[in-house]
């Protein structure tokens, strides 16, 4: 948690050394999707601090759950059961975006990126008129994918990614696709 505040102190007051008028600082929420089962939904909110027209870092809160039904066991003596989880990821790492490209007459920027983090993954199980089971689990993990921008007005842009995302819940690895879609509003001239 220490770590987060001082870089978003960082962020915001910027870095030692670094050109203030360089300094571009952007905001971005998305709705995430990701892989596995029955999928887990959710949102993601981030902030970035550019370095260059081309690099930025970035911190990425994403947060995503889904409760599912087991059995059609409603209409039965054992009453339903249902299934609650909820991954809440805390990453950061870099974003490269590449040379413009025009489809047409929009213009999107193609991006990579790399984030490390940490997450916390809790599930819940429970029977109507039964006991609740729970556990949860803080486990490292990364991600690693690409995207575009649509950049629609000097500073705003549509952003869509697709990542590839390792976690490591349970000391065990589990791989999923993380879909996001989402705007970015930048503070100052990307370019």
């Amino acid at each position: 948690m220490k770590s987060a505040i001082l870089f978003f102190a960082l962020l915001l007051c910027g870095l030692p050394g670094w050109n203030a008028s360089a300094q571009v600082l952007e905001f971005n929420g998305a709705w995430q999707h990701v892989t596995g089962d029955d999928g887990l939904d959710g949102f993601g909110l981030g902030a970035a601090a550019w370095f260059s027209p081309r690099v930025s870092v970035n911190f990425q809160y994403d947060t995503v759950y889904d409760t599912s039904k087991l059995g059609l066991f409603e209409l039965t003596s054992i009453g339903q059961i249902s299934a609650k989880s909820h991954l809440q990821s805390f990453m950061v790492g870099p974003r490269v975006f590449f040379a413009q490209r025009k489809i047409k007459k929009y213009y999107f920027e193609p991006f990579g990126e790399l984030r490390i983090g940490g997450g916390h993954l809790s599930s819940t199980v429970s029977q109507v008129g039964g006991p609740s089971l729970s556990a949860s689990d803080n486990a490292f993990q990364w991600l690693i994918g690409g995207g575009a921008d649509y950049v629609f007005a000097s500073h705003w842009a549509a952003r869509f990614n697709l990542d590839f995302l390792r976690t490591h819940f349970a000391n065990q690895g589990q791989s999923r696709l993380q879909l996001g879609i989402g705007v970015a509003y930048t503070f100052g001239k990307r370019h």
